[in-house]
Order: C-alpha cells, then sequence, then structure tokens
C-alpha cells in the first residue's frame, strides 16, 4: 500500500471555557481547532474529529477511541490540545477542560501521562501529538498566558520503547509561556496553531520541495515562524520516531515569492565548511548550520532559506582565537556575542544560527558569507564586522609575548648552566626555575589581554 492510499486521521481537542473561576478563558482554542481542521482535511486527512469545549471525561473517552480505532499501517494519527497545560505539586502535566478544578486535577483533568499510556497501547506506528498549551507562568501586554507553573511534558515520550513511531510538538518550552493575542478585535489562533495551519495549508513547511511535509520540517517551520513573531515562546520538538514520519502530502506547492524572485546569484554549487562542533553549508538558497552535539551543545541542523535573512555578522579566525559566522534573521534578535569565558569574542556554542571556526578555514567561511550576503542582495541591516585595525595595545602585547619567548629562553640556559658547572646548589636551581615559570606566565597573561583581546 502506497503512502498516499494509506489512511491519515487527527483527533483535536481543545478548550477554552471553564467553570474553575482561577483558570483564565481562552478566545483562540475554538478557533485553532477549526482552523486546524480544515487544513487538515484539504490536504486529504480521511478522519478529521473535533471536541470543543468539552468536560475531562468526554475528552478521554474521545483520546481512547481514536488511539483504540488506529490501525498498524495508518500513515499518520495525529493528537491536537489547545487549551490550559497545568503541574500538580510534583509537576506532573494536566490538560484542562471545562469541568477541571484547578485543586483536583487527577481527578478533574486529563493527565499527560495517561494519554502516552493510550498511545503506548494503540497500534498506531506514526503518532504526532500537537501541544499547544503552556508550561509556565506570567503574562505580557496583549498577550494571555495558558498556565501558571512548570510541568512535565516530556512524560508524553518517556517510557516508549525505541521506535514507536511517536513525536511531540508543543508550543513552548518547559520554562516558557504559550501565548494567545487578546488585543485583537478579530479572534485568531494562537501563535504556535497559526504556524502550524500556514505550514501545512501553504506547503510553506515542505522545505526541501518534494511534495511531502515531515515531522522535522514541520517542527522547523513552525519554529521560525514563531520566533519572528512577537510572542517570546521557542516550540520545541520531542520523540522516539522523527525525519520519515510525513504530516502532509502536496501534490502543487506554491512557490513563494522571496524565493522565486531571488537572484541569479542564488543558483550556486554547494559551499561548505568544518567548523569547531559543527559546520555552515550554502546551496544558493538555503543556509545550514550543523552542530555535532557533543556534552551540552545543541545537535542537529538549522536550515534558513535567503528569505528569511537579513545579514551575516561575520569575523574572522586568527591563531589564538576562533572566529564565527552567525547569520541574521529578520525581526529576530540575534544571540548575542559572549564577553567572557573559553567562548568570549563569539556566539556561544549552543547558538543554532552560527558556526565557530579555526583559522586554517577563513578562506572557506569567508566564501560562504559573500555568497549568502549575495543571495540577499547584501547585509539589509545585518551585523558586519568592520575592517580591522590593529591597536596600539595590540602591538605592545605582541611584542611582549615575543619577549617572553626570549627572555624565557635566555633564562632557562643561564639556570641550566650554572647547574650544570654547579655554581648554584639544587636548591637554589629549583628557586630560580619555579620564579622563571611564574613571571613567564604572568607575562603570558598580560601579552594574550593585551594582544588578543584587544583585538577583538
Amino acid at each position: 500500500m502506497t503512502e498516499a492510499l494509506r489512511r491519515r486521521r487527527a483527533l483535536l481537542v481543545g478548550c477554552g471555557t471553564f467553570t474553575d473561576s482561577s483558570l483564565a478563558q481562552l478566545r483562540s482554542p475554538r478557533r485553532d481547532v477549526e482552523e486546524l481542521g480544515r487544513v487538515l482535511q484539504e490536504v486529504g486527512y480521511s478522519q478529521v474529529s473535533a471536541e470543543i469545549d468539552c468536560n475531562a471525561r468526554d475528552a478521554q473517552r474521545a483520546v481512547e477511541a481514536f488511539l483504540s480505532q488506529a490501525r498498524v499501517d495508518d500513515a499518520m494519527n495525529i493528537i491536537y490540545f489547545s487549551s490550559h497545560g497545568l503541574p500538580d505539586r510534583r509537576g506532573k502535566l494536566y490538560f484542562a477542560f471545562s469541568d477541571t478544578e484547578k485543586q483536583y486535577l487527577s481527578a478533574t483533568a486529563v493527565a499527560a501521562e495517561w494519554v502516552r499510556d493510550r498511545i503506548y497501547e494503540s497500534r498506531s506506528k506514526s503518532t504526532v501529538v500537537l501541544v499547544d498549551c503552556c508550561f509556565s507562568g506570567g503574562f505580557i501586554a496583549g498577550m494571555q498566558a495558558r498556565s501558571s507553573a512548570e510541568a512535565d511534558v516530556e512524560v508524553l515520550v518517556r517510557g516508549l520503547p525505541e521506535g514507536s513511531g511517536v513525536a511531540v510538538l508543543t508550543a513552548s518550552g518547559e520554562r516558557e509561556t504559550s501565548f494567545e493575542d487578546v488585543d485583537s478585535s478579530v479572534v485568531r489562533p494562537s501563535y504556535f496553531t497559526e504556524a502550524v495551519v500556514v505550514g501545512i495549508g501553504t506547503g510553506a513547511a515542505d522545505l526541501n520541495r518534494d511534495s511531502r511535509i515531515t515531522v522535522d520540517e514541520l517542527y522547523e517551520y513552525v519554529y521560525h515562524h514563531v520566533v519572528s513573531g512577537p510572542s517570546p515562546q521557542r516550540p520545541r520538538k520531542l520523540g522516539m520516531g522523527e525525519g520519515s514520519m510525513v504530516v502532509a502530502e502536496r501534490t502543487i506547492l506554491p512557490v513563494p515569492v522571496a524565493q522565486a524572485e531571488l537572484p541569479l546569484e542564488a543558483c550556486a554549487p554547494v559551499l561548505q565548511a568544518r567548523g569547531v562542533l559543527g559546520y555552515a553549508a550554502f546551496d544558493g538558497q538555503w543556509v545550514v548550520i550543523g552542530k555535532d552535539g557533543i556534552g551540552h551543545v545543541l545537535k542537529g541542523e538549522r536550515r534558513l532559506h535567503v528569505s528569511q535573512l537579513a545579514g551575516v555578522a561575520f569575523k574572522p579566525a586568527t591563531t589564538l582565537n576562533y572566529g564565527y559566522l552567525q547569520v541574521i534573521q529578520k525581526g529576530v534578535q540575534p544571540i548575542p556575542i559572549s564577553r567572557f569565558g573559553p567562548n568570549a569574542g563569539r556566539p556561544p556554542m549552543d547558538d543554532g544560527a552560527s558556526v565557530s571556526f579555526a583559522r586554517a578555514v577563513n578562506d572557506e567561511m569567508q566564501q560562504i558569507r559573500e555568497a549568502i550576503e549575495a543571495a540577499i542582495g547584501g547585509p539589509q541591516g545585518g551585523v558586519r564586522t568592520p575592517p580591522h585595525k590593529k591597536p596600539a595595545w595590540a602591538s605592545l602585547g605582541r611584542g611582549l609575548l615575543w619577549a617572553l619567548g626570549f627572555v624565557a629562553a635566555l633564562l632557562e640556559v643561564i639556570v641550566v648552566a650554572a647547574t650544570v658547572t654547579e655554581s648554584w646548589d639544587s636548591q637554589s636551581a629549583g628557586t630560580a626555575i619555579a620564579a622563571n615559570l611564574l613571571s613567564g606566565f604572568a607575562v603570558f597573561a598580560v601579552g594574550r589581554v593585551l594582544y588578543v583581546n584587544h583585538r577583538r
């Protein structure tokens, strides 16, 4: 059975009306469910069920019925929640519904852990859970938050065996807030759901233009769509099966105007350069920043189309200091340069929009920078490193480094010669060597500060 003929199903559950006065009423869940349901039907989902403003028992019944009817050969099963996400005292996540009482979550709300168990029991081998709830509190002018404290959203995938085929896309991280617009006179979908609807409905989430939107592509599109808007939230992806999981297929996908109008220079061969724990690549249209994922450093690739970019920040590497290439997105504040620590003078290693590199690849990175700027028509407001001018302090620091090497070598020769000729005893020689090393380290530190730091 081909992928196109395999069944795709979705259950959309939203709630914005609550009897508990401590839970804020939400405007967008009904619109969220309506818009997402419409788009999924347009792209060929054979079954799209919806539950709006229902109580917790009806929501549980709908989820259990949906998953119990799943088949092994289903192409995709989507479960979508748009509501308040509430944690109990131990941090367990619950989805709120019309009859939910905040003081009695286990009895009146739907536990994310319960949803996870139903997914595990189902026969579905391709399940995506979209969670448009939030996991920390606070209010921002014009935006209404959807929860009040931290909650553990990872429970939706925890304990599932490898290859379960389950992916979870959330509207925000565990310490962030998901928002809806409460100032607009027109009720619109939340920022996260709007990105999902636009990405699937227009085909814009098909990043490699192969007429298939995978989970990874949808997440990549939604992430950049949300972070480019007014909401401070950062969508998150969890799961045991991603990449080849196809959310939707479109036989005809529109080409964005910005992409169609790219200059001829953008049709260039792939440029790629290896950096420190990562790499950068550019094919004339897409910039790829890859991370190796060693230790706490971000792992994976970030793809950005040139139509999303405003410019490039670039600093060449020196003998003693790494350089960096950082792409600047339109309307997005780039992660600032670190002033102290091992990453001083460049963005932190977990910045997904930049890569650090050594002096050996200066020319390759410079080529990538120039190609990107040519494709977007120049920096267009992006940050550019001004032409380097060596300050007087840098020359002094460099002189100190050379002087250190000469003096240290001379003193060592004198100490060794004096020891060999027995004009010094072993204690005196040891003292002289220790003093020489300590003074050498001091001069080296001063020279590095003056020469390296003042070149930034």
